[in-house]
């Protein structure tokens, strides 16, 4: 346990903290695990960004702090970091789960690696990887100084990746989950019926399935005929069926996803029968 302690410490640190003195920060204490601070550290964290409280989340970085999300170019200052995480959370409805599985402490830095997931309502996987952060201890209280997120490889752009889309619409949908299938939609996304008008918005697209769904709970079936993978882009084109109160119609769809950030979201979507 040491000698991965100390393999991480000089690799994982040094890459996250080029610039910050060891030395001003009590660098001459031994390094020692600190799982206690890092769990509860992870527990505030969770707690504000699942209550949607943006604010709070920023409350726990360092005024100078930079934070590198996946997909994304770095962030500095806790102003910057607000706002990013202000729009992740969106109109809520998302669960993200923190599993520190290592910690570091050395004077007044906190170095924790662990895991991420993020959950839709209806507890189906929308993203996971890893992270990173150096907590700094500033005027006795903890505050992240750095930190780095990593999207799992296996949710990377593959064979599999279109399937897995697929799936994670028709289980929101068959749940009759109406918050969960708008967590899969971009702020900004545009749904389209023939012949009827378009629904642009996250929010809209949430209300146009739950008035869909009528206060019943209709099922239903994708069967994806073309794909297209180009870096974080996914074009899925194919054919699906509803069935609703014994009655079953048939037609097809088009979705343009994008890997926003740790998660897939659709941009663009076209339904017709």
């Amino acid at each position: 346990m040491n000698r991965t302690l100390g393999n991480r410490f000089v690799v994982g640190l040094a890459a996250m903290i080029v610039g910050t003195s060891l030395t001003a920060c009590g660098g001459a204490a031994t390094p020692a695990e600190d799982k206690a601070d890092a769990d509860q550290l992870a527990a505030t964290w969770i707690k504000a960004f699942n209550a949607g409280d943006a604010a709070a989340v920023a409350a726990l970085y360092a005024e100078d702090a930079h934070s590198m999300p996946t997909g994304g170019a770095a962030i500095t200052g806790r102003s910057a970091i607000e706002s990013y995480w202000r729009e992740d959370i969106g109109s809520g409805g998302a669960v993200t789960k923190l599993t520190p599985s290592d910690s570091i402490v050395q004077g007044d830095l906190l170095h924790v690696d662990g895991t991420y997931e993020v959950a839709g309502k209806d507890g189906v996987t929308l993203g996971k990887g890893q992270y990173q952060q150096l907590w700094r201890r500033i005027d006795s209280q903890w505050k992240v100084q750095h930190e780095i997120w990593r999207l799992d490889p296996s949710l990377q752009s593959g064979p599999q990746t279109a399937d897995r889309l697929a799936s994670l619409w028709t289980t929101a949908y068959n749940a009759g989950d109406a918050a969960g299938l708008m967590a899969l939609y971009d702020k900004d996304a545009e749904l389209s019926t023939r012949p009827n008008s378009n629904v642009v918005g996250r929010d809209a697209i949430g209300s146009f399935w739950k008035q869909d769904f009528g206060g019943g709970k209709p099922s239903t079936t994708l069967t994806l005929t073309d794909v297209y993978m180009s870096g974080d882009l996914a074009h899925l084109e194919g054919e699906y069926d509803v069935t609703d109160k014994g009655q079953v119609t048939k037609g097809h769809y088009v979705q343009l996803w994008k890997q926003d950030g740790d998660a897939w979201r659709i941009h663009r979507e076209m339904w017709w029968q």
